[in-house]
């Protein structure tokens, strides 16, 4: 188990680390958020299942579908802001 749980925090952090990787070598900001946006909530996600593994209790497993449900649903809303407001200031 104690392997499992270490793949899942291992892998987690470093799709974390590719997303900030991203930022610093796509070209253009749209680039950098979806770069963000995509390897940052997939990362979470596996941290959050080696955290729920390693204390495996059913209020942290709890707490983690929250967090996931609350970045899944955020996380696209935010970056597609953040686009808008980039584009309408390159036309305006």
């Amino acid at each position: 188990m104690t392997i499992l749980i270490s793949f899942f925090l291992i892998a987690g952090s470093a799709f974390i680390l590719l997303a900030a990787l991203g930022t610093l070598r796509f070209p253009d900001m749209l680039s950098w958020i979806h770069a963000t946006t995509k390897a940052t909530s997939f990362g979470l996600l596996l941290i959050l299942i080696g955290v729920g593994l390693f204390f495996n209790t059913p209020l942290v497993y709890f707490k983690a579908f929250l967090v996931i449900i609350f970045i899944y649903l955020t996380a696209p809303l935010a970056a597609h802001s953040i686009a808008r407001v980039r584009q309408s200031q390159k036309k305006g």
